[in-house]
């Protein structure tokens, strides 16, 4: 996750850099390989991540 192209490939909202409109809500946003399981932090992206796309469906900037 980055906000630069440069350092990641999708944004904080898990939107990828290169692919207009596609999300990626799995672990393979995160940057190195967590030491517990990821499950709830996965889990918490994908919830933060589905209000984000509904508010910008909302005000039609998706």
């Amino acid at each position: 996750m980055s906000e630069r192209p440069e350092d990641g490939v999708v944004d904080r909202w898990g939107r990828s850099h290169d692919v207009k409109n596609l999300f990626i809500s799995d672990g393979s946003v995160f940057t190195t390989s967590a030491a517990a399981n990821p499950t709830l932090t996965i889990v918490a992206l994908a919830i933060r991540q589905a209000e984000y796309i509904a508010e910008a469906l909302r005000t039609q900037e998706l």
